[in-house]
């Protein structure tokens, strides 16, 4: 039988590389990408499955023709998880030009051109999963994180369009919004709001579950989880959807 592959980016740390153990433990092989792979790749062959690395950003062009390239090596592709690590924590008005430019390529144009580079193969299938992470900031935006708000909501839409256009090729397209996951971007953007306020990182924390219907901070493995299935052979009828796994936090507000 074929060996199931998954490519996914941003899968070094956090809910990317949660995502990964998911489906390795499914059974799938693997090409991950972020800008280091090699502990990652070493961590999830121990898992028993064949894992290959492709290090750089989503913002430049090589790292996407490399993706790519390594796919069209395996001849078939399964699944997709697009991920990356969070921009700055910054206002509106503090955030310059260039980094409108440069975040747009790593958030928004790069997973998209991977994507494009990728479906013509996932037509030729008449199959094929895409998951991208997004945020529950795309439908409820926090201040303070302009960048993320912004990039991230314009993904959603984009890929929910996509998800109407390649429908009919057997192309299932998702998005993933997680809340208040403990992973150390959560951590940092609790600390930025401390620090602007003059108060301990711990009652930030505590505020921040308060507003949370369940009470805790989610873990990477709560998003992966959904992630996985949504890849998975398993997800035969879901698509075009933006699905929060937050803990309520939505209803919430």
């Amino acid at each position: 039988m074929e060996r199931k592959i998954a490519l996914l980016t941003g899968a070094s740390k956090g809910i990317g590389f949660a995502t990964a153990q998911a489906l390795a433990k499914r059974g799938y092989d693997l090409i991950i990408n972020s800008r280091n792979t090699s502990d990652s790749v070493t961590k999830l062959q121990n898992l028993g499955i064949n894992v290959e690395g492709v290090d750089g950003s989503l913002g430049d062009s090589a790292t996407i023709s490399a993706l790519v390239t390594k796919v069209k090596e395996k001849n078939h592709i399964d699944a997709i998880l697009l991920n990356h690590g969070g921009p700055p924590i910054k206002p509106f008005m503090d955030v310059s030009d260039s980094e409108w430019e440069a975040y747009a390529k790593i958030m928004l144009h790069g997973p998209l051109s991977l994507l494009r580079g990728l479906t013509p193969m996932m037509q030729k299938q008449n199959s094929g999963k895409v998951v991208a992470i997004t945020s529950f900031t795309v439908k409820s935006p926090y201040q303070g994180i302009i960048l993320s708000n912004s990039l991230r909501a314009a993904l959603v839409n984009a890929l929910k369009t996509a998800a109407l256009e390649l429908g009919s090729d057997g192309i299932l397209i998702n998005t993933v919004a997680p809340g208040y996951i403990a992973t150390q971007r959560i951590l940092d953007f609790n600390q930025r709001y401390a620090d602007s306020e003059n108060i301990s990182k711990e009652e930030v924390d505590q505020r921040t579950i308060n507003e949370i219907p369940l009470k805790k901070f989610g873990m990477p493995e709560d998003v992966a989880s959904l992630a996985a299935y949504l890849l998975s052979e398993e997800n035969q009828y879901i698509t075009g959807q933006n699905i929060h796994v937050d803990g309520g936090l939505i209803i919430a507000n």
